[in-house]
Parts: structure tokens; sequence; C-alpha cells
């Protein structure tokens, strides 16, 4: 498995995930509950999570799966570039510049996949 191939294998498992809680925006109460703007059966908000503290229930809502899934895509963009790069340097279209371009946006692969570092397929020379 190269980087690119472990890279989607991630954001497709995030997507999957995010987009079966996907919905409503989350927000914080200051209870330290996690709610959406939908209507749960009683008509109230509905229920994510109860956190310790209005900090982690901050935190959890400000991580809900819409943004989670805008990650996904920007990071796919990102990719989708690198591959496109890949392409025009392997028909000969090689340039200092493009070279330079190439080096930084596998760096930037590298970053992307940092999050990931603690699973099993993680290889430890992408590390940046």
């Amino acid at each position: 498995m190269d980087l690119v191939e472990f890279l989607r294998d991630r954001l497709a498992r995030d997507e999957q995930i995010a987009q079966a809680c996907a919905g409503a925006p989350w927000k914080a109460e200051p209870s330290g509950t996690i709610n959406t703007d939908a209507a749960d059966q009683d008509g109230g908000p509905a229920f994510v999570a109860t956190a310790e503290n209005g900090a982690y229930a901050e935190h959890i809502a400000r991580h809900d799966p819409s943004r989670t899934l805008r990650e996904v895509a920007a990071a796919r963009q990102i990719i989708d570039d690198h591959e496109k790069g890949t392409w025009l340097l392997g028909q000969g279209h090689g340039t200092p510049e493009l070279d330079a371009a190439h080096a930084v946006r596998e760096s930037v692969l590298r970053l992307l996949a940092l999050p990931y570092a603690a699973h099993p397929a993680y290889r430890e020379e992408w590390r940046p």
C-alpha cells in the first residue's frame, strides 16, 4: 500500500462514519450536552452526547460530521492535485518548478497522513 492509497482508505472510512452521523449541525449546551438542531421524538433538540465539561462539549460539537465531510473533501482535492503532478512528471513534463511543487505536495500528503499514525497500516517512512 502506498501513501495515496492509505490516505484514500482512511478518508473513505472517515466519510462513511461521518455520513452515518450526518444531519443537523451539532451544538454544545452549557450543561455539557451536545445536541443537533433536528428535533427528537418529543420535539426537543436531538441528543448526541454528554461531556464532562463545557470545553469537552464544545470540542465535540466543533468536530461534527459536516466538518469531517468538508475536511475529507479538502484532503481528496490535495491528493488529486498530487496525483496530477505525479502523472505529469511521469509523462516526461518535468521542470525544476514542477519537481519542486511535487516535493511540496509529497510533504503535504505526509502531513495529512500523520493524524492516522496509530493505524496499523501506517508506515513510519511516511512520517514527515
